[in-house]
């Protein structure tokens, strides 16, 4: 009779660790890919409770264009005025993202969540042009003018290239959102739906071949857009983000 009730304390005692085990943080784990607005990335995830997963990864997206858009720029030199014409010979954007993110699940096996986290990373856009025929100017010219386009005084280098740098918000980024679908799934593979807004903050415009105005006239144009949302609104960068995920433990 005791042999038996040590028997049946033991086995309790069993189910009551191996419960707490798959309580306890960094106990289950997955990888996956996604795909979204930043592009397509890898991820891990780990379940820090019932209810908390952390997920880290890295998402990536580049996009280039050849032949961008041409548009004309005042020379003005000494009494001399003319136009030129000024070409976008190519524009690459690149988005390289780190994340954190913590997801809360408010039902403790349930599949809708919220998110919230960080990403890390620099987006730019980066443009090359040219001044045509700027050599053959600066010959009857006998020196390299300056040129202006609206309020944006350009300073091509000798044989006509510029260069211009779009910065598209902070390096550090938080974001919130909603998700569909579990973090660590409960079989081999899962899906998941995230829907969200990361905080990107202001653009800002650069160049070495250009005077300050070059802000100015970014958020000018932006104004003259006319867009149905403040400017501060577009600081915000809507997040679409679909992920594939394998449980490893």
């Amino acid at each position: 009779m005791i042999r038996k009730i040590c028997v049946l304390i033991v086995a309790f005692g069993l189910t009551v660790v191996s419960g707490k085990a798959q309580q306890s943080a960094f106990e289950s784990w997955s990888v996956g890919i996604d795909a979204g607005l930043y592009g397509a990335g890898i991820q891990g995830a780990t379940s820090l409770s019932p209810h908390f997963k952390l997920r880290a990864g890295f998402d990536y997206f580049i996009y280039n264009q050849k032949d961008v858009a041409e548009f004309d720029v005042d020379v003005e030199y000494s009494g001399y005025q003319a136009t030129a014409t000024a070409e976008l010979t190519d524009l690459e954007v690149t988005f390289p993202n780190f994340k954190a993110l913590i997801d809360y699940y408010p039902m403790k096996n349930g599949i809708f969540c919220l998110t919230g986290g960080f990403y890390f990373g620099n987006n730019k856009a980066f443009t090359n042009g040219l001044i045509r025929d700027y050599q053959e100017l600066s010959e009857q010219l006998g020196e390299y003018p300056d040129l202006r386009y609206e309020d944006i005084v350009i300073t091509p280098n000798d044989d006509g290239t510029f260069f211009g740098e779009l910065g598209m918000g902070n390096g550090v980024k938080p974001y919130v959102g909603l998700g569909l679908g579990r973090t660590i799934p409960r079989n081999r593979v899962g899906f998941k739906f995230e829907l969200g807004m990361v905080y990107q903050g202001k653009y800002t415009l650069t160049s070495p071949n250009m005077n300050e105005a070059g802000n100015d006239w970014l958020n000018g144009f932006i104004d003259e857009m006319d867009l149905p949302v403040s400017e501060s609104t577009l600081n915000w960068w809507p997040m679409l983000n679909l992920s594939l995920t394998y449980r490893i433990r």
